[in-house]
């Protein structure tokens, strides 16, 4: 097998040239050719944006002096569809769409994105016959785009060689495109990581001020139980309990502290302090090696839970000292006393009395005045009348 060192192409170079010196008019005609490709070479790589590649691109191209129509279509990142971006001349947009429809029903487009030089097609419409060409802007990776031209109907002289350098004019032309596209995507890239930054700052900002504005107790304690900060709320929670910052806790506190921290959940409890109750949700923040105590005065609420079980009492207290009477009750039909449970006839009052609360007092009604006494029943009546004013 030939080594790469030893291939015979750079002999081609010496054939080439040998005869380019033959013909001196020739051979500045090439060398015009060459600086020019230098030339396009380095104005590609200035702009930053797709539109300023194909503009330079397009003045080099119009430098063929081969097409009669073309243009560009490039492929869209978010979809993957190709999209027309540039096509000269302006008016005959529609009929290089028309041409491109044409060309994808019958294959050609799609054989052409598989080739890496120009791919030929013939065109008839209208009664007019159309010879274009079709060159996919590839690269390495992937596809970025087509370019489609509809060739002059004179052929020129040394066409072919301006063919040669059209597949150098759209290949330098992807790469930069290619190019373009990535750092677009790195620029984006950096944008957002740098907003999702400057978000993140923002809100630890918020975040680092909280605890401090808060109207509510927060306080975090080290795992060791140490108190490492309190916010204003919560200092007079700490000095109820004989404490301040820097100190280490104890009692309860101490207690879920360690909870917390074995068992990696949240802890929730209650805490009275003189006469205010608060509600506590402990954290741990184990990565930093401390917890947050978040307090919230439920004062308000356990004052009307205190209120709500004493009326509760007090009613219960009132049901206990209340004996009603219910269910049939046996009564003697002549005598009207009433059967107890255990077979005994009572009198009315003597059985009410001793099922409830009640007691009698002892008057007579004015039917058994005039029963019992009609002699004296008008007197009694009038006395009763001058009682009640």
């Amino acid at each position: 097998m030939r080594e790469s060192t030893d291939s015979i192409y750079p002999e081609f170079f010496k054939t080439g040239l040998g005869k380019l010196r033959d013909q001196a008019r020739l051979s500045e005609e090439f060398h015009a050719l060459f600086t020019s490709l230098q030339y396009f070479h380095r104005d590609i790589k200035e702009p930053s944006n797709p539109e300023a590649i194909i503009d330079v691109a397009q003045r080099y191209l119009d430098g063929l002096d081969l097409f009669q129509l073309s243009a560009f279509y490039l492929v869209n990142p978010t979809d993957f569809g190709f999209e027309l971006s540039r096509c000269l001349p302006r008016e005959r947009v529609a009929e290089m769409e028309a041409i491109i429809k044409s060309e994808q029903k019958d294959g050609k487009f799609a054989y052409a994105l598989r080739q890496s030089e120009p791919v030929f097609f013939n065109l008839k419409t209208g009664g007019n016959s159309w010879r274009g060409l079709f060159h996919s802007l590839h690269v390495a990776s992937h596809t970025i785009g087509m370019f489609c031209g509809v060739l002059r109907k004179e052929r020129l002289l040394g066409q072919e060689i301006a063919f040669r350098l059209l597949a150098i004019l759209l290949n330098t032309t992807a790469d930069a495109l290619a190019d373009s596209r990535n750092t677009a995507e790195l620029k984006n890239k950096v944008l957002v990581a740098n907003q999702d930054l400057q978000r993140a700052l923002r809100e630890n900002e918020v975040l680092a001020r909280i605890p401090a504005e808060s109207p509510s107790p927060v306080i975090r304690l080290s795992k060791q139980g140490q108190v490492l900060y309190s916010n204003r709320s919560g200092l007079a929670l700490l000095a109820a309990m004989n404490c301040r910052v820097g100190d280490m806790i104890s009692g309860d506190w101490l207690q879920y502290l360690r909870e917390i921290f074995e068992t990696g959940e949240k802890r929730e409890f209650e805490s009275s302090f003189q006469d205010r109750f608060f509600s506590f949700l402990a954290v741990a923040v184990a990565e930093a090696g401390y917890a947050n105590f978040y307090g919230t005065d439920i004062t308000a609420r356990k004052q009307a839970e205190q209120a709500r079980q004493r009326t509760i009492a007090e009613l219960q207290e009132a049901l206990q000292k209340v004996n009603t009477l219910s269910g049939l009750l046996p009564i003697c039909a002549s005598c009207k006393k009433i059967r107890d449970d255990k077979g005994y006839w009572n009198h009315v009052e003597s059985y009410i009395e001793h099922h409830s609360k009640a007691q009698f007092s002892h008057g007579i009604c004015p039917d058994c005045v005039r029963k019992l006494y009609p002699d004296l029943a008008d007197s009694i009546e009038e006395s009763m009348r001058r009682a009640k004013h």
